[in-house]
């Protein structure tokens, strides 16, 4: 059954809709597969925040200490609960955890983790949304690569009387500014993108990551696909603006990524209260 859910952030009218899950088609324990000789073996000694109570406008302080080895990426994330359904919705913001020793390989440049790892990390949450300048959408954004500037956000993009939807993937400055449009297709059983060029009434439709208590107690569960609303292209390009977050019940996460590319995610709740 699709659930859809409407949120009133600034006066703006944003949209997630989703299926929600069959419990019973749910397993309930992951399958045990092979291990890669790039997986991640660590152990999280410490993951906390200084206070899970914070006021709008207000910062968390997280603390982790991990250890272990294969770590090729960290990255922070925050998701906003549904206070009706157990559903967790996001991400809201996404973020690589820099290393203070770095390294550069084939011109792209990579964090150096020690085999004890000790962060503190201050985030301050905030809601992003994508406009076409006249209707918005959640923009739950994922960064560039490591030490680049700027987000990326993928979604479902149509031009206009055509009716076909294609996945999409379209990248943005820190300033909100798009920098660039791909568009990605399946060929032979592979994804590749192509430069996309978006004119006057097409139409594109942000994805929305959907966590369930099931992918909580699950460091690699995958996580159900929803979307936003629906943008159209008007005489401006899409751009995104960072709103204040809502009062509410949220998750901050951590996430390991190992170098098969397999991550890892570990939550914490907290909540945001009226000022």
């Amino acid at each position: 059954m699709e659930l859809v859910r409407t949120y009133i952030v600034n006066d703006r009218e944003l949209k997630i809709a989703f299926n929600e899950p069959n419990n019973a088609s749910v397993p309930s324990k992951l399958i045990q597969t092979l291990v890669a000789p790039g997986a991640a073996k660590y152990q999280i000694d410490t993951l906390q925040l200084e206070a899970d109570k914070i006021s709008l406008g207000e910062s968390l302080k997280l603390s982790v200490q991990i250890s272990g080895e294969n770590i090729a990426f960290l990255f922070t994330e925050i998701y906003f609960k549904d206070q009706e359904y157990d559903y967790y919705y996001g991400p809201l913001m996404q973020e690589h955890v820099r290393s203070a020793v770095e390294k550069e390989i084939t011109r792209l440049v990579h964090p150096v983790w020690d085999s004890e790892i000790n962060l503190s990390l201050e985030i301050s949450p905030v809601i992003r949304v994508l406009t076409d300048g006249l209707n918005a959408a959640f923009a739950f954004m994922h960064p560039l690569e490591y030490a680049q500037e700027g987000c990326q956000l993928e979604g479902l993009f149509t031009k206009k009387d055509s009716g076909n939807a294609n996945r999409a993937r379209l990248k943005f400055d820190l300033d909100g500014e798009m920098t660039d449009k791909q568009i990605i297709l399946e060929k032979r059983g592979r994804l590749v993108t192509h430069d996309l060029t978006i004119k006057s009434g097409d139409m594109f439709i942000p994805t929305v990551k959907v966590l369930t208590d099931f992918n909580l107690s699950n460091p690699k569960m995958h996580s159900l696909r929803g979307i936003s609303g629906t943008l159209t292209k008007l005489e401006d390009p899409f751009h995104w603006v960072d709103e204040a977050a809502l009062a509410g019940d949220y998750l901050i996460g951590l996430v390991i990524e190992d170098y098969n590319g397999d991550q890892y995610h570990h939550y914490l709740p907290f909540s945001i209260n009226k000022a």
